[in-house]
């Protein structure tokens, strides 16, 4: 039996020689990034590049497009295109962009890895009938107690909010954008990822923020 893979979308930060994170980017690093970037590429289009000033973020570009277009950018196998360095730059420099292109991101490599679990190729522990989605995914409802928001999906085994997430738990998971909670009625368990608000200037790491509420 063969086993197919899906490609994940281009690691932008790899792409800029950035590593992932959720802190904030001042736009000098991003700045010095891409040009370092189209250095390595391309470097003979470099200087023409450098005399210029870095792409504007008027029309930046779709992200979720190149899902369609590009296979996965680890291992690297070619030099990235001028325009796959431009998009990272572009995408990576709008705070809403990156936050949407970091879900999306983390949401694709946590559905491989958890395929690759599944086929047993890595040995790893995982939890029976892991399931992941994003935060969008759940619905959203007052505490009942009145401590904020919670987080709910139903889980086949009959339970309308068997997968239960409070601002707390968000919180607490902040860092790594993620969280694997069980249902409340069965075994099954479900791997949530999430965007947070990084607060800060451009100059400054800033500090992790309150969890982005959906449909805001």
């Amino acid at each position: 039996m063969t086993l197919t893979t899906t490609s994940l979308p281009l690691d932008y930060y790899e792409i800029l020689g950035l590593s992932f994170t959720t802190a904030p980017l001042s736009k000098q690093e991003l700045k010095t990034a891409y040009h370092r970037a189209l250095l390595k590429h391309h470097p003979d289009k470099a200087a023409a590049a450098g005399s210029a000033s870095t792409p504007t973020q008027d029309a930046p570009p779709s992200f979720l497009a190149s899902n369609d277009t590009h296979g996965s950018s680890s291992p690297q196998t070619r030099p990235y295109t001028i325009d796959e360095i431009t998009a990272a730059y572009k995408t990576l420099s709008v705070p809403s962009l990156r936050a949407e292109y970091d879900r999306s991101l983390r949401l694709d490599r946590a559905r491989a890895a958890a395929g690759q679990e599944k086929a047993g190729g890595n040995g790893v522990l995982f939890h029976t009938g892991l399931e992941v989605v994003d935060l969008e995914d759940l619905g959203c409802a007052e505490d009942e107690d009145g401590d904020g928001d919670v987080w709910y999906r139903g889980c086949r085994c009959g339970d309308e909010r068997g997968f239960l997430l409070t601002e707390e738990d968000l919180e607490r998971e902040a860092e790594n954008g993620e969280i694997v909670v069980g249902c409340r009625g069965c075994s099954l368990w479900m791997k949530v990822l999430f965007a947070v608000e990084n607060d800060g200037s451009d100059d400054e790491q800033g500090r992790v923020g309150e969890v982005q509420k959906q449909g805001a």
